[in-house]
């Protein structure tokens, strides 16, 4: 855990996505002292014209319109301050490696709990 599942429209331009959720789980594992083993990333493409945002659909993924959609599930034993840390973090990469504006990213958190993951062969219980 974590988990990071990225929506978005196809780009314009080549984007090498494996190589983006590559240095992604390398920046979550760097940042939060997590086994990079333990990091989950998945990125999926929507449909063109199946994404409507302020009432409009487009065909490829705009740089300031159509935000990525990003869901970030990750234990409940996070502070308020790692949270946002790892909210940042996610955008601030992004952002960096894909041609989309940082403020064109909505990430939403949902937290996961002790004995309500299903991981590695077993229900995962948080040490504490």
């Amino acid at each position: 855990m974590p988990l990071i599942r990225v929506k978005s429209l196809p780009f314009d331009h080549d984007v090498d996505v494996s190589q983006v959720v590559c240095s992604l789980s390398q920046a979550m594992s760097d940042a939060n002292d997590i086994e990079p083993h333990h990091i989950m990333i998945t990125w999926e493409y929507l449909s063109p014209d199946h994404y409507s945002h302020g009432g409009k659909v487009t065909q490829s993924q705009p740089i300031n319109t159509h935000p990525v959609l990003i869901d970030l599930v990750a234990p409940n034993f996070n502070t308020e301050d790692q949270i946002m840390a790892m909210l940042e973090l996610i955008a601030n990469t992004l952002a960096e490696l894909v041609p989309i504006a940082k403020n064109n990213i909505f990430i939403n958190y949902t937290p996961a709990y002790s004995d309500g993951v299903y991981d590695e062969g077993h229900v995962v219980e948080w040490d504490m």
